[in-house]
């Protein structure tokens, strides 16, 4: 399996997508640590098919990336299935994964993402028609159902299969719990042992004894998401130099937005310093002069007061 990971113990160890997040220079810094497949931001299929440059800039790659996977959201089957030709078209890809576990309102009230399994049969259309439509395989990224009252995990196990997916993920809680709370690992082994298909693990890995723990249920690959915006080596567990990857982390973004430059109002640095803003404090997370740092993330407006904010921590 190409997916390898450093911790032998473990199975494989993904990047997960995340909005905002998982753009070319988050991927290269998290597969360089060890990140076996990563997968892009959440892209719009319907902003695909109408051929938005805002929406296909996040289906940009680097030459240098290997093992990605595009992450597609949307409502109408349809619309997503000729997304997903146009993606297999652009030949950057490894697969096609598409998301029906965000439970964030603006994605559900559209009827995508977790809004999803409530609305199976559309899901399962939407599995049928995308793996029809692709030659690359096809995943999905869901989560255990509605609420806690609600499992849909079995029924979703059920239709990934039908359609012939590769691999279905669970994000181990339900969409009514967000991103915190309970990590339901029982409910993940039982979903595990009642598919034949390969079962990833999602949900709070953030260091060896959270990976160990889902990695006990029996899945296949573990995606750790949050926990590598602090720290992209923790796909080793390691402790990376947080002064070496912030700097590697936004030459990396301006590269990425040297891209951009041909349809954005901005300036690649300006774009590059907006961008990053987001991500600096994380990896300062816990040192001194963090929390200083947050306070003043507006006040940084070029590259130049983003290497003296990284410089300040050197001495740290």
């Amino acid at each position: 399996m190409a997916e390898a990971t450093l911790n032998s113990e473990l199975p494989p160890l993904f990047l997960a997508p995340m909005a905002d997040f998982t753009s070319p220079p988050m991927r290269v810094l998290c597969a360089a640590q060890g990140a076996g497949r990563v997968y892009t931001e959440m892209v719009n299929a319907e902003g695909i098919c109408r051929g938005s440059e805002k929406t296909l800039f996040l289906l940009e790659t680097f030459p240098e990336e290997r093992h990605v996977w595009a992450h597609l959201y949307g409502s109408d089957p349809e619309r997503v299935a000729e997304a997903a030709r146009r993606v297999e078209a652009l030949g950057r890809f490894e697969g096609i994964d598409l998301n029906a576990g965000c439970p964030v309102p603006r994605i559900t009230a559209q009827g995508a993402g977790s809004a999803l399994l409530r609305n199976l049969p559309r899901l399962g259309e939407m599995l049928r028609r995308v793996v029809k439509a692709v030659r690359l395989p096809v995943s999905l990224k869901t989560r255990l159902g509605p609420t806690p009252a609600t499992p849909t995990w079995r029924e979703t196990l059920r239709l990934a299969e039908e359609a012939g997916v590769a691999n279905v993920t669970f994000h181990a809680r339900y969409t009514s719990q967000g991103h915190a709370g309970t990590v339901w690992l029982e409910t993940l082994r039982e979903a595990v042992a009642a598919t034949r298909l390969p079962v990833f693990g999602n949900g709070s890995v953030v260091d060896r004894a959270s990976a160990v723990a889902m990695a006990g249920t029996g899945t296949a690959a573990l995606l750790i998401a949050r926990a590598a915006l602090e720290n992209p080596a923790v796909f080793h567990f390691g402790m990376g130099s947080a002064v070496a990857m912030a700097r590697e982390h936004l030459a990396l973004e301006m590269r990425y937005r040297r891209l951009a430059e041909r349809f954005s109002r901005l300036s690649a640095e300006a774009a590059a310093v907006l961008t990053f803003r987001r991500h600096i404090f994380r990896y300062f997370k816990g040192l001194p002069g963090a929390n200083t740092l947050r306070g003043n993330l507006m006040h940084l407006h070029t590259l130049a007061d983003l290497e003296a904010a990284i410089q300040s921590f050197e001495r740290v």
